[in-house]
């Protein structure tokens, strides 16, 4: 009878294996249809404007950012009974991230072309090119950039031990909380006299915190969190960036 038993109480958690690994498998398809890109999913409109009879060219931008932090080496620290949540920093977090994989073009080219279709869609501006891909094309202005800083602080949870940590997280505990920087320097320059007529700035931090496996797997607006994250940090900058394009494209 012991025998007998032992083997219906394996025969009764098959489903919940079964069914925990179903879980697992829906979070790891549902992340990679997320849109890793960093325009913004509400288009920034300066009120009742003209629209400005030039064509601007975004170029690709220069990548500049410190390569200092990306490596995981800490997380066999979660074996370590008592561990509650291990910090991790990254300044490339297109190459890596420690508890979500964020797998977007290079950021530097993420960012001019997210700035390149906001401008776009503002529609203050004839045209609006991305010229890495259409280099030929004439353009009265270029809109030229250096990429200072990307940095991502993330905290993963792990509840005393990685051991049982999968868990909690298919219960729903928070899984990771994030830290978001971006910097990015900008400069626009005049194609008939060569000289710069505005330069501004991008810099911003957001934190979001306490997600757990699911929401990171669906992203908010239809976007990686990472990305969502940078692109708000873009789209407050927009407003004060549409104002110095659109003046001095008007003084010129």
């Amino acid at each position: 009878m012991s025998f007998l038993s032992e083997a219906m109480g394996r025969r009764s958690r098959y489903p919940v294996v079964v069914t925990v690994c179903a879980a697992l498998l829906c979070v790891g398809c549902a992340a990679s249809q997320l849109d890793f890109s960093l325009a913004s999913n509400d288009p920034v409109q300066l009120g009742a404007t003209d629209t400005r009879p030039v064509v601007i060219g975004v170029d690709n931008f220069v990548d500049l950012r410190p390569q200092k932090r990306g490596s995981d080496n800490k997380k066999w620290m979660a074996f370590i009974p008592g561990v509650l949540w291990l910090d991790i920093d990254s300044d490339v977090p297109e190459i890596y991230t420690a508890f979500t994989p964020f797998n977007s073009r290079p950021l530097a080219m993420n960012v001019a072309r997210s700035i390149a279709q906001d401008i776009r869609q503002s529609g203050l501006f004839e045209s609006v090119l991305f010229l890495p891909e259409d280099p030929y094309q004439e353009t009265g202005y270029r809109l030229e950039g250096v990429l200072r800083r990307t940095f991502v602080h993330e905290r993963g949870y792990y509840y005393g031990s990685s051991i049982y940590a999968w868990l909690t997280r298919v219960f729903g505990l928070p899984y990771v909380s994030y830290t978001v920087v971006l910097e990015v320097d900008l400069r626009l320059r005049s194609m008939a006299t060569g000289e710069v007529v505005w330069s501004g700035q991008i810099a911003g931090e957001r934190k979001d915190k306490y997600h757990n496996v699911y929401g990171v797997a669906h992203g908010r607006e239809g976007k990686h969190l990472i990305a969502y994250n940078f692109s708000k940090i873009i789209g407050e900058a927009l407003p004060r960036i549409l104002q110095g394009l659109t003046q001095a494209v008007d003084e010129g």
